[in-house]
């Protein structure tokens, strides 16, 4: 699963991100991220009955040990849900 996401704001340079996601089974999903300001991110889905779960961690390898900024890394955790008469929706 590629993907593809330019984000702007008028306060902020514009930013972009490609993401890819390999599946083995349609139950597990492991995958990377990288985003046009030099920040990474590892990836890993599981599928379970109509339920999703998700977690990524995102980090910035170049900054430095003394100048680094507030919040360098994120850890993230998704939950997801597909409603079975709604599958030609998404």
């Amino acid at each position: 699963m590629p993907s593809i996401l330019v984000t702007y704001a008028e306060s902020l340079r514009p930013q972009a991100e490609v993401s890819a996601l390999v599946f083995i089974k349609r139950v597990f999903g492991i995958g990377a991220n990288v985003r046009s300001y030099g920040e990474f991110a590892g990836m890993a889905q599981f599928y379970f009955g109509g339920f999703g779960l998700g977690y990524s961690y995102q980090f910035n390898p170049g900054n430095q040990p003394l100048n680094r900024r507030i919040g360098n890394t994120t850890h993230e955790i998704g939950l997801q849900y597909r409603f079975s008469g709604m599958a030609g929706l998404l």
